[in-house]
Parts: C-alpha cells; structure tokens; sequence
C-alpha cells in the first residue's frame, strides 16, 4: 500500500493531477484529497496549482527534498534485507591449513554459525599456494593463512598473529641446562600470567640437536632455517614431515625437536613429555592474513569479513 507521501510524489514526477491519478489507479479527486489533507497537516502549500503544468512551492521543494530521502532509505532498507534473505542460504568456503580447519575455525565462526543458521561453510585443507590458486579461480571466498598473497590479486587484512615456538622431547639433557627458560605442558598455557613468563631461550645451545621439519615451501620451515641461521647454526634435519601435527606429535615421541606455533598446546592433551621454549627473534611472531579476491564482495562475503574483523586475535607480544 502506498503511503501519502508516495502519492504527492507521483504528482510531482507526472506535474498533473490527473496524469498522477492514472498512472496510480486512482481517482484524481481522491488523489487531490490526499495532497490536500497533507498540505493542511502541514499548513503549507505543496503545489502552486495557479501554474500550467502545476509547480512545486519553496515549502514543496523542501517537502519532496525529505521524501526523496526517506525513499532512498526505504529501497536501501528493501535492498539490504532482500540481499540477506539471500545470503541466508548461501555458501561459504574457506581455505587455510590442517591445523586451521581442524582446531581453530571451528570454534572461531561458531558464532557465525548460529547468527546464520542456513549458510553451508565448508573448509579447505592446502598449501597456501594451492589456496591461493583457488581462491584466484573462484572456487574458494576466503583463505586464512599466513603467507600473503599477491596484492595485485587479492586484498589481504591481517586477522591476527601467533608466535613460533621450539618444543623440545623432555628427556633431553640439554634441557637440564635450560631450566631457567623451559616450560612444561601446564606452565606454558599460563606463561602470561604474572610471575609465569620466563626469558626466551638462546637457540644456539640446540645446535647439536636433531630437529624435525616441516617440507620445503611451507611457511615455517623457511621461516625456521632462517631463525636458526640468526642463532649462527645449521639445524641437523633429520625428518621432514607434512603437517605441524606430525612433528609435533613426534617430537613428544623423543624423535626431535622442532618448530611450532603457539597454539598448538592449546588444542591437545597435556603431557610431561615435551617442554617448550619461547625465541628472541623477529621472525617468532608471524602474521595470520584473511583473504580474499580483488572484487566487489557477495553480502554473505562482506557479512563474514565484518564478523571476522570484529574478532581478531591480537597477539600477546612482549614490550
């Protein structure tokens, strides 16, 4: 049902009541009824009827001024929920690695999840490169990943960051050396809280050790090389493996010690059989970016990004 501010507009655009009235399917005396009932609630003229066509007066000027307003709101207003409903039953697929997936992302858009009951998410495992290549193809909206990707492709925010650690099998000696800066399973869950932080370990006194790796190409095995060259050494690999699981898994094992990232703890049961360590180098904090192609985003794309940016993870760094 039209509302009277409708009608006067429709006199407006057509400047004749009569024209007004067919265009609308209604009688032109009941048209004129309308506006003239709006003029007396406003104890203004709208229309200068003295004038062929018929012409707005200055307060009438005004007056279609806010209705084009108030119209505007009310088609984007239309557009948006029309947009929503739409949405509401898409889906959305995302891409990041195993532990990603598996651990963090679930919890993470549960939230999401339960806001937009009807929208299908769907995670995918990768190598950031093949997530990207993905994403480039449109079989992916999002990759959440650490690497980032071409600027020229893509737009990359940075959602949050996470720290690199060494976990150490706590059978070791070198460990009896290192007390002062080692962590058990319990006490590195609570390093944050006062009087729990301990200083990072000089990398240099695992020299002689065997380390596991991740394979060439991901990520953290660079970025591992790199800070083991820092610490003036060349780490002995003697495995190399695919997931950061595996290694870490192995590494409670006694097969080596290796790099993680810092929230692994978080998501396996405690055990006495490995002990962790903090690095004192740049490279142990490394961004986590949300990402996505260079394009005009769906509004389940913009809705979800909104939610993910209200929900970053802002890394405790040390001063």
């Amino acid at each position: 049902m039209l509302s009277h501010m409708e009608y006067i507009y429709a006199v407006y655009q057509e400047k004749s009541f009569s024209k007004a009235a067919r265009r609308l399917y209604v009688s032109q005396p009941w048209l004129s009824s309308v506006v003239k009932k709006a003029e007396q609630e406003l104890n203004v003229p709208i229309f200068d009827r003295s004038t062929n066509p018929i012409s707005l007066t200055a307060e009438g000027e005004y007056y279609i001024r806010q209705i084009e307003r108030i119209l505007a709101i009310q088609r984007e207003i239309k557009e948006h929920f029309t947009a929503l409903s739409a949405a509401s039953h898409a889906n959305l697929r995302i891409g990041s690695s195993m532990f990603f997936c598996t651990y963090v992302l679930p919890a993470v858009v549960e939230e999401f999840r339960q806001m937009y009951p009807n929208i299908t998410l769907t995670f995918t495992e990768g190598s950031a490169a093949a997530l990207f290549e993905q994403l480039k193809n449109g079989d992916l909206d999002f990759v959440l990943e650490v690497e980032q990707a071409d600027p020229a492709l893509f737009d990359s925010s940075e959602w949050g960051a996470e720290e690199v650690i060494l976990a150490v099998p706590a059978d070791r000696p070198v460990n009896g050396t290192l007390e002062a800066y080692g962590y058990s399973f319990e006490e590195f869950l609570n390093r944050n809280r006062a009087g729990e932080e301990r200083p990072c370990v000089p990398l240099s006194a695992f020299a002689q050790e065997n380390f596991i790796m991740l394979n060439r190409g991901n990520d953290i095995y660079e970025r591992s090389r790199e800070i083991c060259r820092n610490a003036d050494f060349s780490p002995k690999i003697t495995l190399y493996v695919s997931q950061m699981m595996t290694a870490y898994h192995l590494t409670c094992e006694g097969s080596g010690v290796t790099f993680l990232r810092s929230t692994i703890p978080e998501y396996v049961f405690p055990t006495d059989r490995v002990r962790f360590y903090r690095l004192d180098d740049p490279l142990a904090v490394r961004s986590i970016y949300l990402t996505q192609r260079k394009k005009n985003p769906t509004q389940i794309q913009q809705m979800f990004a909104e939610f993910m940016e209200e929900r970053r993870v802002v890394p405790e760094r040390e001063e």
